[in-house]
């Protein structure tokens, strides 16, 4: 066996550990203090699903359970579930209240009023930003340490990756875009962005100067020519207006397809790594066709 074959065997064994929920880490962070906290936000829930123990854990929202917004769906459903408004866990014993970009100024005012202590983390649009994400609640909730290895886990795993594609000039590099409902894509200061450089991919929609979170017309992707589209898992078959783009028949031979669990991309976990080794092997398969 190769040292490369060797180094991603060793990386998929990492990110195995880290698609598991706190509830399954073997160390348990000593004399922490075990505060009860609740999510109104589901980018929130999902941190706090995946570094606060289960007694921790005192209510997250509906979106939660959802399997194609949350990687923790299964695990989510046996803790207290929340609409996003305050009024839903007032009543809860509660320390601490997580809340996002999504969270209503009606329901941050409310909280403030009442002297809630709150936590307010923005959408992980960096490696940087994500990274900011976990250390700030982690230190909030008693679990700094778990925080940090996983932190130093994905840092260590992106890395590698990155000195992999490095060994390819990047003029070398296939281009990659990533579609979306309504054939929304990725573009520069995006974590999808940041993700296609780890694994190698140039970023068709930066090349064809699109911003993030802009609609992809059809036109320019085929201008575009990607290798590679990364696309929402099962999203082929949706009969949704949204799908439109996906389904249209010039684009059955534009580009190999990549899937990718939406869960996956809803929000800014340390998971990202995953996603980052599963499109680097990809990458590989490409250089085969």
């Amino acid at each position: 066996m190769g040292i490369f074959e060797l180094s991603r065997l060793t990386l998929w064994a990492v990110a195995a550990i880290l698609m598991l929920p706190a509830a399954a880490w073997a160390n348990i962070e000593p004399n922490a203090k075990k505060i009860r906290v609740a999510s109104l936000n589901l980018c929130t829930d999902t941190l706090l699903l995946q570094y606060a123990d289960p007694q921790q854990v005192a209510s997250v929202t509906w979106l939660s359970e959802d399997p194609n917004l949350s990687p923790f769906a299964a695990y989510a459903k046996q803790f207290h579930r929340n609409r996003g408004r305050a009024e839903d866990i007032l009543k809860l014993s509660v320390d601490l209240v997580l809340t996002g970009p999504s969270t209503s100024s009606t329901t941050r005012a409310l909280l403030k009023r009442l002297n809630v202590k709150t936590l307010h983390l923005e959408d992980a649009t960096s490696i940087d930003a994500l990274s900011t994400n976990v250390r700030r609640l982690t230190q909030a909730i008693g679990q700094s340490s778990r925080g940090q290895r996983s932190l130093q886990q994905m840092s260590n795993r992106l890395s590698q990756l990155s000195s992999e594609s490095a060994m390819t000039p990047k003029s070398k590099w296939p281009h990659a875009a990533f579609l979306q409902p309504n054939g929304l894509t990725s573009g520069p200061s995006s974590l999808s962005n940041e993700l296609l450089g780890y694994a190698g991919y140039r970023n068709s929609a930066t090349l064809m100067g699109l911003k993030t979170y802009q609609r992809f017309p059809l036109e320019s992707l085929l201008r575009a020519k990607p290798d590679l589209l990364v696309v929402p898992t099962q999203q082929l078959n949706n009969p949704a207006l949204a799908q439109e783009l996906l389904r249209h028949p010039v684009m059955l031979n534009v580009a190999l397809r990549h899937e990718i669990a939406p869960s996956e991309l809803t929000c800014g976990t340390t998971r990202i790594a995953n996603v980052a080794l599963a499109l680097a092997t990809t990458r590989q398969t490409l250089k085969n066709l």
